[in-house]
C-alpha cells in the first residue's frame, strides 16, 4: 500500500510540474486542470475530459485517472486486471497490466507434480487461468481431463482425431503436450500426433471454450520417420483461422515433414484415381480406364524424358515414379497424355513379377507388355483404343 500511495504521489507531482501549452489554453480550462491536479479523483479526471477531450492536458490528467485506477487494484485480482485493461487499451499502465495478467496465466506447477497429481494418461502440464491453477490431463484416445491444483475432476472434453485415412489407426502422442500462447494472454494446450507412418497432426485447444483447432500434414512415408506430402490447410484459396496458420508454421519448420512438389502432387492423385479406377488390373480385368494426365505432373515430365515406344496415334513410355511402374501415352494428334498403366514397383525380381519390356505389335495399337517373374514369361496386352486387356503365356 505504501507503494502504491509513493507512486501515485510521484505520478501527480510530475503532473503538477507539467505546464505544456499552458499559455494556449483558455483560462477556465487551466484552472479546471489545476483544480484537477489538486483533488485528484476519478470523478474528476472524467470530468475534465468529457469537457476538454482534445486537450493539450488530456494525456495528464489520463495517466492520473488511470493511476488512480490501476493501483487502487488488488493485484491479484484478475478479474478486474482484465476489466482495467478492456476498458483502458491505451491506458500509459496497459504494459503493468499485461505483465500481471501473464503472471495470472502462468501455471508454476511442474510436469511430473501435473502427472502425479493426473494418475494414468499420456502427459499432463499445469494451466492457470484467471490466477487459479488447474491441471490438463491427455488421456488416451485423447480426451481432455481438467483438474483441480490437487487432481480433483472438474471437467472432461473427448477431442475427435483428424484423419484421412480410409481405415483410421490409433494415433500416437508425438512428443510433450505444452501451454503455449501464440496470440497474447489466452493459454492453449498444444501437442501432435501421428496416424500411422503418414499422418502428422497438429493440435491448439482452448479448454476454458473448448475450442479445438488442428491442422495435418500427410503423404508418403519415407525412411527414418519422415513424410513426403502436403496439407490441406495449406492449399491455395484456404483462408486458415489464425490457430490453424500457427499450425502450419510448424510444419514448414518440421524437419521430417517434406513438402510434396506441386508436379507430384499431380501425379500422385492421377496414380491414385487410376489404380481406384482399375482395381483388378493386375488379375483379372479385361478392360482398362486409362486416365488423362495434367501436362503440369511429373509424370508427363518423365515421359517427356523417357525413350518411347512409337505406335500408329500414340507413343508410349514405360518408367518408374513415385513407387510405381507406369505406361504413359502421349497422342500424336491431341498432344494429350494418358495413363494406361500402373503398378508398384518390383522390389525383387528374383522373386516378384516385374515388366521387361514393351513393344509395339504390328497394327500399331496393340501393346504388349513382357513380364518376368522368376524362370517364366508371359504377356499382358492391351489394345489402346479399346482400352480391352489380353493374358497370354
Amino acid at each position: 500500500m505504501k507503494t502504491m500511495r509513493r507512486t501515485l504521489c510521484c505520478t501527480l507531482a510530475l503532473l503538477l510540474m507539467t505546464g505544456l501549452g499552458a499559455a494556449a489554453q483558455t483560462k477556465a480550462e487551466t484552472s479546471l486542470y489545476t483544480k484537477t491536479l489538486k483533488k485528484p479523483s476519478v470523478k474528476a479526471a472524467e470530468k475534465f475530459l468529457k469537457k476538454y477531450p482534445a486537450s493539450v492536458y488530456a494525456p495528464q490528467v489520463v495517466r492520473m485517472r488511470d493511476s488512480l485506477l490501476f493501483f487502487a487494484m488488488d493485484p491479484e485480482d484478475a478479474a478486474a486486471v482484465l476489466a482495467f485493461k478492456e476498458h483502458y487499451p491505451d491506458s500509459p499502465f496497459m504494459g503493468q497490466a499485461e505483465d500481471r495478467i501473464l503472471r495470472h496465466n502462468t501455471s508454476l506447477i511442474t510436469r511430473e507434480e501435473a502427472r502425479q497429481a493426473a494418475g494414468e494418461c499420456l502427459d499432463a502440464v499445469g494451466w492457470r487461468k484467471d490466477n487459479v491453477e488447474h491441471i490438463l490431463a491427455l488421456d488416451k484416445g485423447f480426451t481432455v481431463r481438467i483438474l483441480s491444483k490437487d487432481g480433483t475432476l472438474q471437467a472432461s472434453h473427448p477431442l475427435p482425431v483428424y484423419t484421412l485415412l480410409d481405415t483410421p489407426v490409433e494415433p500416437v502422442l508425438e512428443g510433450p503436450a505444452a501451454i503455449v500462447a501464440p496470440f497474447g494472454s489466452r493459454n492453449y494446450l498444444h501437442f501432435a500426433y501421428r496416424n500411422g507412418e503418414t499422418e502428422y497432426v497438429e493440435v491448439l485447444y482452448l479448454p476454458d471454450q473448448d475450442l479445438l483447432h488442428q491442422a495435418i500434414f500427410y503423404g508418403n512415408a519415407l525412411p527414418e520417420g519422415r513424410i513426403e506430402g502436403q496439407s490441406p490447410e495449406m492449399m491455395e484459396g484456404v483462408l486458415p483461422s489464425a490457430e490453424v496458420t500457427w499450425l502450419t508454421g510448424r510444419f514448414r519448420s518440421h524437419p521430417l515433414l517434406v513438402p510434396i512438389a506441386p508436379a507430384d502432387i499431380l501425379s500422385d492423385d492421377a496414380i491414385r484415381w487410376w489404380r481406384q479406377k482399375n482395381p483388378k488390373a493386375e488379375t483379372t480385368a479385361s478392360k482398362l480406364t486409362f486416365g488423362k494426365l495434367d501436362p503440369e505432373s511429373s509424370l508427363v515430365a518423365a515421359y517427356k524424358k523417357a525413350s518411347k515406344e512409337k505406335g500408329k496415334n500414340s507413343n508410349v513410355a514405360q518408367f518408374d515414379l513415385r513407387g510405381y511402374t507406369v505406361l504413359v501415352a502421349g497422342s500424336k494428334t491431341s498432344g494429350e497424355y494418358s495413363l494406361i498403366w500402373c503398378e508398384p514397383v518390383c522390389k525383387n525380381k528374383k522373386r516378384d513379377k516385374y515388366i521387361r519390356t514393351i513393344y509395339f505389335e504390328n497394327d500399331g495399337t496393340t501393346l504388349d507388355m513382357v513380364y518376368y517373374q522368376g524362370n517364366t514369361t508371359f504377356k499382358i496386352k492391351i489394345s489402346l483404343p479399346s482400352h480391352t486387356v489380353y493374358r497370354t503365356k
